[in-house]
């Protein structure tokens, strides 16, 4: 009927490379918007 009729596990790998990649890229990205944004992690 909806979600769990299309997971299946011969497509888990490919599910947690996509997430890892997805996580490698958007930490970063992130990150360079925080600083280009003028956030600090210092308080001052």
């Amino acid at each position: 009927m909806g979600i769990p009729d299309k997971i299946h596990f011969r497509n888990l790998r490919g599910d947690i490379f996509g997430g890892l990649t997805a996580a490698i890229v958007s930490l970063p990205l992130a990150l360079a918007f925080a600083l280009a944004s003028g956030a600090s992690s210092s308080p001052q």
